[in-house]
Order: C-alpha cells, then sequence, then structure tokens
C-alpha cells in the first residue's frame, strides 16, 4: 500500500494536482485523470500478475525519465537518492564519502573527482580508480545517480570499498578501503589569488546559498593583500546553481536598484523583473568574467547580465546556452520535481537557450533579432555567452591527441603511471621518457596502429589489395611501407610539446586536489593571461565602448 499511496502523490503533484489548480477546462483534465488511471492500472497488473517479480520502484524511475525527457534536458524526476544535489544548492554540503563518479565509455564506474579532507580522500582513493563495489553491492555499471543509495546515510557510519586500479603493466590492483560517512562541504569560491600587475583572480564554481558571503569575502581578502586594480572572476565550468544567488553576486558589481533579469512563465501575470538585493562592493572596479562550454544556466546568467550592461568583459569560448528556469516542487517520500517553469531573459531582452526545444520554440528565434547593450554593442540572442574576446583553451589540443583525451587514454596512463607511487615523488618532473612509457602502455591496449596513420594506411591498402593489382604496384605499395616504418614519426613525439603537459596535469590530478592543481597551472592559463593582459587597459574599455570613471 506504501507503493501505490507513493505512486499516486507523485501523479497527482506530476499530473493532476498542478493542472487542475492551473487549468479549469473540463475536457482537458477529464483527459488528464484517464492517463493517470490507466497508467496506474497498467503497472499495478505487471507489479502483481507478471511471471516474475518486479520491483515497481525499478520500473517507475525509467517510465518518469522518458516521460520528463519529452519536455525539455532540464526537466527531471528527482528520487530519493538525488536530494543530495539539492542540499548542495541550499547549503553547499552533503552527507556521502566524499567522490564524484561517472561511467566511462568503457561502461566502468570511474572516480572522477575526491573531494579534499574528506574521508575517502584520507584513506586514498584517487581519480581513475574504478569502484567495483560497495559492502556486498557490486557496482562496477552502475551510474553516478544509482550509486548515491549505497553511498548515503547516517553520518559517522563506515562503508566498505573495492576499488579497482589500473596497473602500467596491465591489469588492475585490487583495494579495500573502509571509508566514513560524513557532511561533504563544498565551498562556492575554491581559489582566490593575487596575479601579476595587481589582478584579482576569483574562482566561482558553483551558486549555492554561500556563494555571495564568499566572493563578497574573497574581495575583501584580495584588497588587503595588494591594492588590486582589476578583478578576474572565472565561471568557467560552473554548471549554474540558484538564480538569485547568480543576480545577488551581479549586484556586487553593479549600482542599486539595477533591472538585471526578465523571467517570463506560463502565466503572463507570474512575470517578473528580478533586482539584487545587496549592497554593491566594487562597482567600478575593471572586471573580466571567464566563461566557457562548461558554463551554464546560472553561470550564463551573472554573464550575459554583466554583458548587457557593459559592466564586464567576457572572455573565453561560447557557453552552454541554458535559457530555462527550473522550479524544484516537492513530491512525496523525499523525491521532488525539477520542473522548467519560465524563461529567462537578460537586460537586452534576449534568451541565451541555444538548442531549439520543440514544445518550447518562441514564435519569433532570437536569432532573427537585433540586440544591443547599454552601451548600443550588438549581442545574437539564441547563443549563450558569446564572449567579447573569444581565446582558445590550453585544452584546445589537436584532432589525434583530442582522440586519445576523449576515448579515455590519457587518464587511464595516468592512473596507472600514478599507481606506481603511494605519493607524489619529490621533485616530481615530466621528461621525454613518459612518451615511451605511454606509447608501450597503448600497445598493450592494441592501439598502437593509430599513433602511425601513414604506415596503418599503407599496411591496409596491402591487406586489402586485390588479386588483380600488379605485382609491380604491390612492390611500391611495400617499398613505401617500409620507408613510412623507418622515418614516420609517433605522433606522440609529434604533439609532444601540448602531449607532455596534459599528461603532467592528469598525474598530478592523482596526488593533489583539485584547488591545488587549479592554482598550480594558473599562470599556463591562456584564457586567464589574455584576461590579465586586458583588464583594466585602453583596449578593455574600447570593447566596452566606454571610458574610464564612466
Amino acid at each position: 500500500m506504501r507503493f501505490w499511496s507513493r505512486l499516486g502523490g507523485v501523479l497527482g503533484v506530476v499530473g493532476v494536482a498542478g493542472i487542475v489548480a492551473a487549468i479549469a477546462q473540463e475536457p482537458f483534465v477529464t483527459k488528464v485523470t484517464k492517463v493517470v488511471d490507466i497508467f496506474t492500472a497498467l503497472l499495478r497488473h505487471v507489479v502483481t500478475q507478471y511471471v516474475e517479480p518486479v520491483d515497481p520502484e525499478a520500473l517507475i524511475e525509467p517510465a518518469l525519465d522518458a516521460m520528463l525527457r519529452q519536455l525539455d534536458p532540464y526537466t527531471r524526476y528527482i528520487d530519493e537518492q538525488g536530494s543530495d544535489e539539492l542540499d548542495i544548492l541550499s547549503t553547499g554540503s552533503y552527507t556521502g564519502i566524499g567522490i564524484v563518479t561517472a561511467l566511462r565509455d568503457d561502461s566502468l564506474l570511474t572516480v572522477v573527482e575526491v573531494h579534499e579532507n574528506s574521508d575517502a580522500w584520507r584513506a586514498g582513493v584517487r581519480v581513475g580508480d574504478r569502484l567495483y563495489q560497495v559492502d556486498s553491492t557490486v557496482v562496477l555499471h552502475l551510474s553516478g545517480r544509482q550509486l548515491r543509495r549505497y553511498t548515503r546515510g547516517e553520518p559517522g557510519t563506515e562503508v566498505q570499498l573495492v576499488v579497482l586500479r589500473e596497473r602500467l603493466s596491465g591489469g588492475y590492483d585490487t583495494l579495500r578501503l573502509r571509508v566514513r560517512r560524513e557532511e561533504i562541504r563544498l565551498p562556492s569560491v575554491t581559489v582566490v589569488e593575487v596575479l601579476r600587475d595587481s589582478i584579482g583572480y576569483i574562482r566561482l564554481e558553483r551558486f549555492s546559498r554561500k556563494a555571495v558571503e564568499e566572493v563578497r569575502q574573497a574581495i575583501a581578502a584580495l584588497h588587503r593583500a595588494a591594492p588590486v586594480r582589476g578583478l578576474i572572476l572565472d565561471v568557467r565550468d560552473n554548471p549554474g546553481g540558484l538564480l538569485d544567488v547568480a543576480l545577488n553576486i551581479c549586484g556586487l558589481f553593479l549600482p542599486p536598484n539595477t533591472p538585471l533579469l526578465t523571467v517570463r512563465g506560463r502565466d503572463p501575470q507570474q512575470d517578473r523583473t528580478y533586482f539584487a538585493y545587496v549592497a554593491p562592493v566594487e562597482p567600478e572596479l575593471p572586471l573580466v568574467v571567464l566563461v566557457n562550454g562548461g558554463s551554464a544556466s546560472a553561470s550564463e546568467i551573472l554573464a550575459g547580465v554583466l554583458q548587457d550592461l557593459d559592466r564586464a568583459l567576457i572572455v573565453g569560448t561560447p557557453s552552454v546556452g541554458k535559457g530555462l528556469v527550473q522550479s524544484v516542487l516537492t513530491l512525496p517520500y523525499g523525491t521532488a520535481l525539477r520542473l522548467t517553469t519560465a524563461r529567462y531573459y537578460t537586460p537586452s531582452g534576449r534568451t541565451l537557450q541555444k538548442q531549439p526545444i520543440p514544445l518550447l520554440a518562441p514564435r519569433q528565434p532570437d536569432t532573427l533579432r537585433r540586440f544591443t547593450t547599454r552601451n548600443g554593442r550588438v549581442v545574437p540572442g539564441n547563443a549563450g555567452i558569446v564572449p567579447d574576446t573569444i581565446v582558445e583553451a590550453h585544452d584546445s589540443l589537436p584532432e589525434p591527441i583530442r582522440w586519445l583525451q576523449r576515448e579515455g587514454w590519457l587518464s587511464r596512463f595516468a592512473t596507472a603511471y600514478a599507481a606506481q607511487y603511494p605519493r607524489l615523488p619529490e621533485g616530481f618532473q615530466i621528461t621525454p621518457q613518459l612518451l615511451v612509457d605511454f606509447e608501450h602502455f597503448l600497445a598493450r591496449h592494441g592501439k598502437s596502429a593509430a599513433l602511425y596513420p601513414l604506415s596503418t594506411a599503407l599496411t591496409e591498402a596491402l591487406n586489402h589489395a586485390p588479386q588483380t593489382l600488379p605485382s609491380s604496384s604491390v612492390r611500391v605499395l611495400e617499398r613505401f611501407l617500409l620507408q613510412s616504418r623507418q622515418v614516420e614519426q609517433s605522433l606522440l613525439r609529434r604533439y609532444q610539446a601540448v602531449l607532455l603537459p596534459a599528461l603532467e596535469r592528469e598525474i598530478l590530478a592523482r596526488f593533489l586536489p583539485r584547488r591545488i592543481l587549479t592554482e598550480r597551472f594558473l599562470q599556463d592559463d591562456p584564457q586567464l593571461r589574455v584576461a590579465a593582459e586586458l583588464v583594466g587597459t585602453r583596449a578593455y574599455y574600447t570593447i566596452l565602448a566606454t571610458s574610464p570613471g564612466n
């Protein structure tokens, strides 16, 4: 009975209750009631009469996900195990063991981040490890979302992990680790640095409730450290968070009572213009915002507002392009619905939504309209955030190296190489010998052919040459193949100038927290370097079409 009452509650909130309250059209209400009745009856028959026992919760969750996917990519059902993402938004913390996992291309559950100061970090879990088992449950092929039901629990309780760590020589080491569940605190601001020429740098990773105060404190810390003459706010790879938090961070850099955002939903009477509700702390300090293809949602709102008001210069690469607002609606038994309820529009009147969504298609795409900033600069609609100055990132690797990265071979090699050491070797440095080790690693996995494209192509041509091909032509191909094998340079050698730094960063990620890793590579960041060279200069004010003091 508990399940059926729960199902009724979920369907009621998802379907009937909200719709009946909003729409008084009897035929439509009847249709909704009919659909709910059919769904409930169908599910009851399956779970009570199917030839084998069926877990109703395992059956209904994919059904709900499939239903919501027809709406847009952002509306989704959040089960009890997913409530920690709501905790992160509201409090900047959650209860767990301190790891972030993802299914890689080989369908194995892989650790992609270990939170600093967590018990998993202290126990020795590393980025790149494969999570095989939690207590008695094999989780190797589960998604990160499914994993939560085994890693969450009461603070202070223990869980046993079985971790597989790939070896350089082949195979895996098996590690059995006991890890304690605890409250994991995730700061919104992770790096605060004074760069050369007195430029302040703030890395903002999420928009939780504490983010506004953390940014305010970061600005104060920078001013205590040096006479800061410009500021860089980095929201690259920041997937977003709370709308009002993003707007209040904007408010730290803008005059009071500035209209920032318009939100329009299904009911025109609910349309609203948002303002910041904080006192500004730096309304005039030259400001650059860094964005990239991982900046989404609240990050784009922050960048779009400051760009439209000509308050900041935007540097980097185009952002995701998410122009929709989600509201979190409470469902029974600790579940929730994250539902798209509105579109947002920046001060120029544009929407940033890049991906066309049939159910949400505007009557007139913004790509056909002309939008301008406060100073008259043209900015595109339906395109996410297009930076004022586009700068490719350091990880814009040549295609052959991108292939190695995309297929996970850089990460797998780094994991296997680091497995030789219990801790980061003192004075660790990368050398060309690393490329030899990497090539041997790829050879053991049958990937050598991809490193020698010319020789591989000639070999393929010979293996598939038709029998009618003249023997003289075959001999020519064989001679070319012999010569190519003698002179062709491995792609690893050809691109070592970019490959070695990429491998160094991957290897260090197995030993250093992400915060320290970011600090270590700040000076090598081309997007940050361009931002620091621009902020507060004549070029900065020229691009913004303004002048110092205005």
